[in-house]
């Protein structure tokens, strides 16, 4: 027989023994482990394991990686979704069956949207590609390209409200208008800093655009012209976002050191500056002529609606907590703030109450876009998660669950 002692490995790396003492603990000196906190953390971890209640009518998961753009169709009847993967898809928010896969994409798509009478829809990507397609909703086919350009890589993308105006946005600072379909093209040069976003006023003519560098310009569409340049100087940092007022009267601009600037859109003034909770990522105006506020929400969790006028809070609707999930876009449906939030959730507040009212859930992950359509009251989101979602904007249901 074997010696099995030939086959035992030293008990030390110098073959020498140990000593009986060393490396042995007494349980008198091992810290105590309250049993609670290991409860705890296996609830968390369940909690975690369990998907939320999808409340989603439709769900689509074509995309191999995260959706970063979403758009609805004017008819509601189409939806568009932009990804990680290099595609643009366009489905039916019946069924989500794919009524077009929108390929040639070199990078991430990061903008899709249709324009304002659903004639044409235009996608672009990281890289700079950008495509404006002619749609035909009746054709299962490839959709016609009507339109190509390759740029410096882009920020931001838009339609314009109320033309079939293709307005992007650049790292290097320029926007370039198109004309769709002829491809007559303008450019507003910027003073070589990256543009992070941009809103054509209510007017259609002037379009309000914020820098990196904490700048603000409010530009003459027609001419190209600045009309109005608001120093960095109330910023000094990056504008995360920024909206205008229904009347024009105002512009509003946030930075992510909780700075709020308001601007008068008449001379570019500086009117108003409210300190805010830092991390601030969304701010939208209510529509509403009866209620003159603007919304404001942090990745914290924070969500706020002010006075217009009187540039003060009026409700606090969400204070940041572990248990608040943070914003990540916000729009108004009426007298309704829609805020999609880092849980993956779409969560609804009143807004002349500040009471939340409802929660759409189904997402495993931070929400990317919203779209909502008023023609058959639907919203659809993108996710990290790989999925887009259709939801029905039941208002009925909003007010039993309040």
């Amino acid at each position: 027989m074997k010696n099995i002692m030939e086959d035992t490995p030293p008990s030390s790396l110098n073959g020498d023994e140990i000593n009986a003492e060393d490396g042995l603990m007494y349980y008198e000196e091992m810290e105590e482990v309250e049993l609670e906190d290991l409860e705890e953390d296996m609830e968390e971890d369940d909690n975690k394991s369990i998907p939320p209640e999808d409340h989603a009518s439709v769900v689509f998961e074509k995309h191999t990686g995260s959706v970063f753009c979403c758009h609805l169709h004017p008819d509601g009847k189409l939806a568009v979704t932009g990804g990680e993967d290099d595609k643009a898809y366009v489905w039916s928010t019946d069924t989500g069956d794919v009524v077009m896969l929108c390929g040639g994409h070199k990078d991430s798509v990061i903008f899709t949207e249709f324009c304002f009478d659903g004639a044409y829809l235009a996608t672009a990507d990281m890289s700079g590609v950008l495509k404006v397609w002619k749609c035909n909703e009746n054709n299962q086919q490839t959709w016609p390209i009507v339109f190509e350009y390759e740029t410096d890589d882009i920020s931001f993308g838009l339609w314009h409200f109320g033309a079939r105006v293709l307005i992007m946005g650049t790292v290097t600072g320029d926007m370039y208008m198109f004309k769709i379909p002829s491809g007559e093209t303008k450019i507003l040069q910027g003073h070589n800093v990256k543009i992070e976003c941009a809103k054509v006023f209510h007017d259609g003519k002037r379009l309000a655009a914020g820098y990196e560098d904490g700048a603000l310009k409010i530009w003459d569409l027609k001419t190209c012209q600045v009309l109005h340049q608001i120093s960095s100087n109330n910023h000094k940092m990056r504008v995360t976002a920024l909206d205008v007022h229904p009347e024009n009267s105002l512009l509003a601009s946030i930075s992510t050191d909780g700075k709020v600037v308001l601007t008068t859109c008449v001379n570019g003034k500086v009117v108003g500056q409210l300190q805010t909770e830092n991390e601030l990522e969304a701010i939208a105006f209510s529509q509403d002529p009866q209620m003159d506020y603007f919304a404001l929400g942090t990745l914290t969790g924070s969500v706020t609606i002010w006075d217009s006028t009187r540039q003060m809070m009026r409700h606090e609707c969400a204070k940041p907590s572990q248990l608040i999930p943070g914003v990540t876009k916000m729009i108004w449906i009426k007298n309704h703030l829609v805020t999609t939030g880092l849980d993956g959730s779409v969560t609804v507040y009143e807004g002349r109450s500040g009471t939340r009212c409802c929660e759409f859930t189904g997402h495993r992950s931070e929400l990317l876009d919203m779209s909502y359509n008023a023609k058959i009251n639907i919203l659809l989101t993108s996710s990290d998660d790989g999925t887009a979602r259709i939801y029905k904007y039941d208002l009925e249901r909003e007010n039993d669950s309040s």
